[in-house]
């Protein structure tokens, strides 16, 4: 197999941080850009010089999307998996977490791989990391964070920041993304645990007493509007609500499934193998299909599970970014205002959208206020569009225009508001100090922009010769790629 550009260029930085003495190192790239390959690219080169390798992971499905991986590969690998027989095959192991932290002794690996390493900071994890500690560490993962938004540094020394979600899109690797917010519950009022909602209070909220048709009804309306017939992944708060959904989707004549922990594994692959042939059109999960799941041919995410927690968000949303034959544009229909919602006129971000660019670290990242974003929701589709859209681009709804009420002096005597004066008088120390890092990015230019930004912003010193070094190194490698 061959490796994309930015996947080598991942890998080779993934090299570089082992060589400069990190034992554990992090790897961060998106949903949909080929993590699995580039690890058992890794894994391959690896076992190549004798070393031997173990990959863990703690699904079923997982493991079988890293076998097929390596065999694509060549790569001659064994399981330590109580639903598998073990059997040695070259130096690489593909483990289950649950199986092997009862199983330590089996095994002494040089090289761990985590996939999916956001689950590092669980017990059975930890166990198997402290039962190695002359090995060296690899962890993958698209959303390097707790629930609660703290980072992963306890686990890991240096972190490697594959592509941003659009940059691939651009290059056409993942889909681009329309969304639709109509909002049909607000879950601001839910109480609040470790970092996210009370799952009895959301599923209350999504399943109301006395009425436990009613969101789901609106999902199924939505769903017929905006992309009737395109494979779709709903996505639920328990078990309960899961079903209840598939079955209410069966009730309006579509072909829907429910996949959670109480299917056994081969109904589970059942399941998964009628989605991707079309046999079924949709899937509501809990928990099953928010991480991992290879399934290019989803189109369609219906979000019915609020949640607090950024990294759940996007691996849910990303599991519709894959491309896929006949596949124009993926399709997030958002019904509890994970995305964001319209406050009294303004768009208002949560989550924003998966495309937005992330600044990850290992330290996590403050929590921040909701900040209103340059977009708008349209009142009769509930599409989002720019903000500056005089008709929206799904329904060709004329939007209102606003204009701004006549200033009036103290004489009393009501005048013009004079905009480009007003506009002209704002410097741009105003607008850097509360502009976005993609926004002063793309307006700092020259090093001397650069460091106006990190001085107004408080980023660290070195910060803009950094950004330029970065800059003079990609516009290189696209001149060495042209």
């Amino acid at each position: 197999m061959k490796l994309y550009d930015y996947q080598l260029k991942a890998v080779d930085e993934c090299r570089k941080a082992f060589r400069d003495k990190n034992r554990r190192v992090l790897l961060v790239a998106p949903t949909g850009s080929g993590k699995t390959v580039m690890f058992a690219h890794i894994a391959q080169q690896s076992s190549r010089l004798g070393n031997r390798v173990v990959i863990c992971a703690h699904r079923e499905e997982l493991l079988d999307q890293i076998s097929e991986t390596l065999t694509k590969f060549e790569v001659a690998h064994g399981f330590v998996a109580s639903t598998r027989k073990t059997i040695e095959q070259g130096l690489v192991t593909v483990a289950s977490v649950q199986t092997l932290v009862n199983r330590l002794d089996t095994i002494n690996p040089a090289l761990i791989v985590l996939d999916e390493a956001h689950h590092a900071v669980a017990g059975s994890w930890r166990k198997i990391i402290n039962a190695y500690p002359k090995a060296k560490l690899l962890g993958v993962t698209a959303t390097p964070e707790r629930l609660d938004g703290s980072g992963l540094g306890d686990i890991f020394e240096e972190m490697v920041l594959g592509p941003q979600v659009k940059e691939l899109q651009e290059i056409e690797r993942l889909s681009t993304v329309k969304y639709f917010c109509p909002h049909t519950v607000d879950p601001d009022a839910l109480a609040k645990r470790h970092g996210d909602y009370v799952t009895g209070d959301a599923a209350e909220l999504m399943m109301p007493t006395g009425n436990i048709g009613k969101v789901t009804g609106k999902a199924i309306e939505e769903y017929a509007k905006r992309a009737d017939g395109h494979r779709a992944v709903v996505f639920c708060v328990n078990i309960l609500h899961a079903q209840r959904v598939a079955a209410q989707f069966c009730e309006a004549g579509y072909r829907w499934a429910f996949l959670d922990s109480t299917l056994t594994e081969e109904a589970r692959k059942q399941i998964v193998a009628d989605f991707k042939s079309g046999v079924l059109q949709g899937v509501s999960s809990c928990d099953i299909i928010s991480e991992g799941f290879n399934l290019p041919e989803a189109s369609v995410a219906i979000l019915l599970r609020p949640t607090k927690s950024l990294a759940l968000y996007m691996q849910q949303v990303g599991r519709v970014l894959r491309v896929a034959d006949g596949k124009l544009h993926a399709t997030v229909i958002d019904h509890v205002s994970n995305v964001g919602k319209d406050y009294e006129g303004e768009w208002v971000e949560n989550h924003g959208f998966i495309e937005d660019e992330r600044f990850w670290s290992l330290d996590g990242k403050p929590r921040t206020k909701e900040s209103i974003i340059p977009c708008k929701r349209c009142p009769e589709c509930y599409a989002l569009n720019p903000i500056s859209a005089l008709i929206c681009s799904e329904c060709g709804h004329e939007f209102e225009i606003k204009e701004s009420a006549p200033a009036q002096p103290d004489g009393g005597v009501l005048a013009e508001v004079d905009v480009a004066k007003i506009v002209a008088a704002r410097t741009i120390e105003d607008w850097l100090e509360k502009a976005k890092y993609h926004e002063v990015l793309a307006w700092a230019r020259t090093e001397e922009q650069l460091k106006k930004v990190a001085d107004i912003k408080g980023y660290k010193s070195g910060w803009a010769h950094v950004i330029m070094t970065e800059r003079a190194n990609k516009k290189a490698h696209k001149l060495q790629h042209a």
